[in-house]
């Protein structure tokens, strides 16, 4: 045990934690026990289990309080079932799990007398609180100022910050961002002043959270990666929050188009996680292999999926680059398999009846469903836009829920992805012709998720919108105004080598230079439709399929293809391909 208790003070979490099962091994000897003399048993438990947890060991430290509250005695005195009740909520709230956190901390409050105050009280009242904030912030506000007056009196300073960051958390849920972030910078503050470790973590990230959440992607940055570097300085890399925080960062870099810093970020190489720890920053690192077009990257899904289970936002971002991965490999079945199971883990997992992230899986698959509108046959369509429907339908509720629940205050991420799904619904009604958009409608629809990600700085997206913006644009007979979109989303993915966006451009029949004007003096007498055509014929596409690629119809489509053969002086299509090519009017524009 004091083995135990120096390696958590000179920051060794992981090894703290065999000391005290160690120990806990051996008083389980009734011999040891009894040499051992009086020993708090609950005490050592409580101590395992916060130094597993430290060490990103979540499930042990569970299984470590687990084992012990199934062998006390039904004679102990209800404190000390109350001590382990209160180390099981407290490590069951760092991880994902389906039992009822609620159920367990009301039991602590039963346990526990109202007088005199005590720091079990505190504790027991802060743990209480956390369990509420998500369902009901008024009894978590009560709950939270009860622990904070007592943490007070008693100067707790680990109660005092961990339930000035819950009431930080609620202002901040209610729609008063400043006083959430007064509070957590307090919270941080006396944390870290008072050496709690723990309390400090929690603070930072949910900080960074709140940043984000804000749309301040610098401030954000700079705070998790903080929150990440504060967990290495004090030995406990794959502890909860200092862990989160990494993976944030991560995906904050991700969002802010720096491609190579995520990957720096999450890169383990030399390293020794914890398995859930290495699950979830590869998961994270799974988005920029999708951006990318790197679809070798789905063969780490068989390692992934296992954790899905045990963590929710490990489901979510792994499941969002396999929605692009399956969908830019033309596996449509495989993208809307994964939308679905990541909605039915997480949804169980977190016992809630929506999530917000199922707005942007909705956004994503809908651009996909309308990928394959574009390949389909025509007996396909209607099929399609039943599914966009549906799909559609799961991210309008979400955003309804929010409403309802009083979440107004939802940030412009939230913003920027349901206007994309109502974009992206609309293309998906243009090109199935079921229930189709007025062509104004549907360029105001990508106006508004170009709008929203240009507000929020999501590069990647900001740069797919545009480019489906200036597929619209073009459809509608707005070629001059397509070209600034198309120009703004090449460069975008040219510098991020964002092949699949790339691949889009040329298969939208964007020209190189995104301008609508021909390559060179030898195109000239090609129109600007005709020269979209042209990509698409020598990408082998046939009428109807370019029909549905630039939204006229494929009678329309047979007209131009009829010119450009005439034009280049061309028997055939294939003709016409080979005639292109040669004369450079293809360049980038890919085949």
């Amino acid at each position: 045990m004091q083995a135990g208790d120096e390696a958590m003070s000179v920051a060794g979490p992981d090894e703290a934690a065999r000391h005290y099962e160690t120990a806990l091994e051996l008083l389980a000897d009734h011999e040891a026990a009894a040499a051992a003399g009086p020993l708090d048993k609950v005490a050592l438990t409580v101590k395992a289990s916060e130094a597993a947890a430290a060490a990103g060991h979540l499930f042990r430290a569970v299984a470590l309080v687990r084992e012990a509250l199934a062998e006390l005695s039904p004679e102990a005195p209800g404190l000390q079932r109350a001590v382990l009740l209160h180390a099981l909520a407290n490590v069951e709230m760092l991880s994902d799990s389906t039992i009822d956190l609620l159920e367990i901390t009301a039991e602590m409050l039963r346990l526990v007398p109202t007088t005199p105050p005590t720091a079990l009280r505190a504790q027991v009242l802060s743990v209480h609180a956390r369990a509420n904030a998500d369902r009901q912030r008024e009894e978590a506000t009560r709950w939270a100022t009860e622990a904070l007056q007592i943490a007070r009196d008693l100067d707790l300073a680990d109660v005092i910050a961990d339930a000035t960051t819950t009431l930080a958390r609620i202002d901040g849920q209610s729609g008063d961002p400043e006083a959430s972030r007064r509070g957590l910078e307090q919270a941080i503050a006396k944390a870290r002043a008072s050496g709690e470790v723990a309390a400090e973590l929690r603070g930072t990230y949910n900080l960074g959270s709140l940043h984000y959440e804000l749309g301040d992607l610098r401030r954000a940055l700079a705070v998790f990666e903080g929150a990440a570097a504060r967990a290495l300085e004090t030995g406990r890399p794959w502890a909860p929050y200092g862990l989160d925080g990494r993976a944030m960062a991560g995906v904050v870099a991700y969002v802010a188009g720096d491609w190579e810093r995520t990957s720096r970020i999450v890169d383990v190489t030399g390293q020794s996680p914890p398995g859930l720890a290495e699950a979830l920053l590869a998961a994270v690192q799974l988005s920029v292999a999708a951006g990318r077009g790197e679809h070798q990257a789905l063969d780490l899904m068989p390692q992934l999926r296992p954790w899905w289970e045990r963590d929710g936002l490990l489901a979510i971002f792994s499941g969002g680059a396999a929605i692009d991965l399956y969908g830019d490999a033309g596996d449509v079945a495989g993208a809307t398999k994964v939308y679905d199971e990541v909605a039915t883990c997480v949804i169980g997992l977190w016992q809630m009846k929506t999530f917000q992230a199922q707005i942007r899986l909705s956004g994503l698959l809908l651009g996909q469903l309308c990928a394959e509108a574009v390949r389909s046959g025509s007996h396909d369509l209607a099929d399609l836009a039943r599914r966009g429907d549906d799909v559609a339908a799961r991210a309008d509720a979400v955003a309804a829920h929010n409403e309802v629940s009083g979440r107004r205050h939802h940030g412009p991420e939230a913003d920027a992805w349901v206007a994309r799904v109502a974009a992206e619904h609309a293309r998906l009604r243009w090109l199935t012709g079921v229930d189709p958009p007025g062509g104004a409608e549907l360029v105001a629809a990508w106006e508004r998720a170009v709008a929203g990600f240009e507000r929020f700085g999501h590069v990647f997206e900001l740069a797919r919108s545009q480019a489906r913006l200036s597929s619209v644009l073009r459809a509608v007979g707005r070629a001059a105004d397509a070209a600034g979109p198309a120009r703004a989303a090449r460069r975008t993915a040219a510098r991020l080598a964002a092949e699949p966006l790339l691949a889009e451009l040329r298969t939208l029949g964007i020209p190189a230079s995104a301008s609508g004007t021909p390559e060179s003096k030898r195109a000239e007498h090609l129109t600007a439709r005709e020269h979209e055509v042209l990509a698409l014929v020598a990408q082998g596409r046939s009428n109807s399929e370019i029909g549905r690629q630039l939204y006229i119809s494929a009678k329309t489509v047979s007209v131009h293809v009829s010119n450009i053969l005439a034009k280049l002086g061309a028997a055939s299509r294939t003709e016409a391909a080979a005639l292109a090519r040669r004369r450079g009017l293809l360049t980038d524009a890919g085949t």
